[in-house]
């Protein structure tokens, strides 16, 4: 998003006299014109501060303006953009309401609320504020940009396009709306113009991490694997698409090139979330066979159930310290992510499979009895949302009311998998369909991924969005129905099903529908399966 700094809009309010004091006219004009000079430098000497990044120093001058007139609308802004920088959110809009109390046709400020209004999540006030300043600045490229940001996270696609739109006929050109405005088209299905605006963003900054690491996303959905991984690689780059904790680490060792290395010893380091690790560990086995040690980092909660999937190699939970200081000896590193670069750059190059992780046996014949005490087969898994939510992601999952065409088919056992399942969820579930989704107590989804593995390699059929949920059933080998929110390119599938995992099929929307017609075509395949 564009942010405007406060370089324009000084107050000519002048210092009001005290009660009591008297003065002449002539002599208190006077004042008043020597005090709004000097307000004019301080607050210009201000946003030089500003400009430098100098946010205390900023802060302080501004203030020394405030402490003598309070109602001077620029040094009001000013504090007002520090306090954001500062992360007080909430103190950053009352100070920007209060300085367009006093400039109320001040166009910066204007936007600059806006930006913290979406900080805080405000969307709708944050639209306001940013057509209101592109009504008063009809010209300035960037509240356009702006109020497709805002709009995009309100899921009101095709205004945000029209908005991004605006922009470019307004003369903007710079990497980060051309990036958004790709993305937007690629979520409504229109690949071909999301890759010229990507590659005209690319073209105007050709370091741009932002532009790459999205280019390479919507290529990935194409199935365009040989150049998608090239542009994913920039991910390493933006201190944005990873945990602090995994993206800033530094290993001494040289990236590994996928030769072979007997004799040496590979390190594979975590990277990304619980989905993408049992993704990428699809890869692993290829690791191993070039030959010498492999150790293999993941999550603390996948360690023991990538240990037996892979026992040829060594397990150890992230961040594990001893391989990034020194202290044990690795001869060559890898992200895990990095592997698709080496492994998957064509579509022959995935292997069919029937599940590459290997639950734990005692407990998938523990849950197999516990599921014939609750109700008959067949057994479907159900999963609607993920645990993370916010702008962006919300569209990417269903509400538990949206699942109502497939709670209501009869003859099924409904399995809960989605592993933070509110109480509020559950008694909807149960008001919908009459019965409860089979749970207990005993089985934290969350926070035991063996048992979450067990308890899905049971199951006939598992309904989910792109989660951890549906990734696990994918990599077990269980037959799953993952419904998504935007269209896939038809070049992404092999034989109709996901590229990744034979097992999984996609039913995907469009943007602009609900959930309803998606829900009910799986309601259908759930009907369908056999006793």
């Amino acid at each position: 998003m564009v942010r405007q700094s406060a370089t324009q809009g000084q107050s000519d309010n002048g210092v009001n006299p005290k009660s009591g004091e008297r003065a002449e006219a002539g002599s208190f004009q006077g004042m008043l014109d020597v005090s709004r000079t000097r307000h004019r430098k301080l607050n210009s000497q201000a946003v030089e501060m500003l400009n430098a990044s100098e946010w205390e120093k900023a802060r302080k001058i501004f203030m020394q303006v405030l402490d003598e007139n309070e109602e001077d609308a620029t040094a009001l802004h000013g504090v007002g953009i520090v306090a954001r920088k500062m992360g007080r959110l909430e103190v950053a809009r009352e100070l920007m309401q209060r300085a367009l109390k006093f400039e109320p046709r001040n166009h910066m400020i204007m936007s600059n609320l806006g930006v913290v209004q979406e900080d805080l999540k405000d969307y709708e006030g944050a639209l306001k504020s940013f057509r209101a300043a592109a009504r008063a600045a009809p010209k300035v490229p960037e509240y356009h940009v702006n109020q497709a940001s805002v709009l995009s996270k309100m899921n009101r696609r095709s205004e945000a396009l029209i908005a991004n739109r605006k922009a470019f006929e307004l003369g903007i050109r710079k990497a980060e709306p051309l990036t958004n405005l790709g993305v937007m088209l690629a979520d409504i299905g229109d690949f071909a113009q999301a890759e010229k605006y990507f590659r005209k963003a690319l073209e105007i900054d050709p370091e741009n991490a932002h532009a790459h690491h999205n280019f390479g996303t919507v290529l990935l959905r194409q199935g365009r694997w040989d150049e998608a991984w090239f542009h994913s690689e920039w991910r390493m780059a933006g201190s944005t698409f990873l945990p602090e904790s995994k993206a800033k680490r530094a290993f001494a060792q040289p990236l590994w090139n996928g030769n072979p290395f007997h004799g040496a010893r590979l390190f594979l380091y975590a990277e990304q979330g619980i989905g993408d690790e049992i993704r990428f560990a699809s890869m692993i086995p290829e690791a191993i066979a070039r030959g010498g040690e492999v150790v293999v980092e993941c999550e603390r909660r996948l360690v023991t159930l990538f240990q037996r999937s892979f026992p040829e190699t060594r397990v150890v939970p992230a961040n594990y310290w001893p391989a990034e200081r020194g202290v044990e000896p690795f001869d060559i590193v890898l992200p895990f992510g990095s592997l698709g670069r080496l492994f998957r750059t064509s579509q022959d190059a995935f292997p069919e499979h029937s599940g590459y992780i290997k639950p734990d046996l005692a407990l998938v014949a523990e849950f197999r009895d516990r599921l014939k005490a609750a109700g008959p087969g067949p057994y479907v898994g159900l999963c609607w949302r993920s645990g993370l939510s916010g702008a962006y992601r919300n569209e990417y999952y269903a509400a538990i009311e949206d699942m109502a065409p497939i709670l209501k088919v009869k003859g099924v056992t409904f399995v809960n998998l989605q592993y933070d399942a509110t109480a509020d969820e559950l008694e909807a579930a149960h008001n919908i369909s009459g019965v409860d989704l089979v749970r207990w107590d005993d089985v934290d989804l969350k926070m035991d991924l063996e048992k979450a593995a067990a308890l899905t390699s049971c199951m006939d059929l598992v309904v989910s969005p792109a989660t951890s949920v549906s990734v696990m059933a994918g990599a077990i080998g269980i037959e799953t129905l993952e419904f998504r929110p935007f269209p896939v390119a038809d070049t992404y599938f092999r034989k109709g099903r996901c590229t990744w995992f034979p097992s999984v099929r996609y039913v995907a929307k469009r943007q602009s529908e609900k959930w309803n017609k998606v829900l009910r075509k799986i309601a259908g395949e759930v009907a369908a399966l056999p006793d």
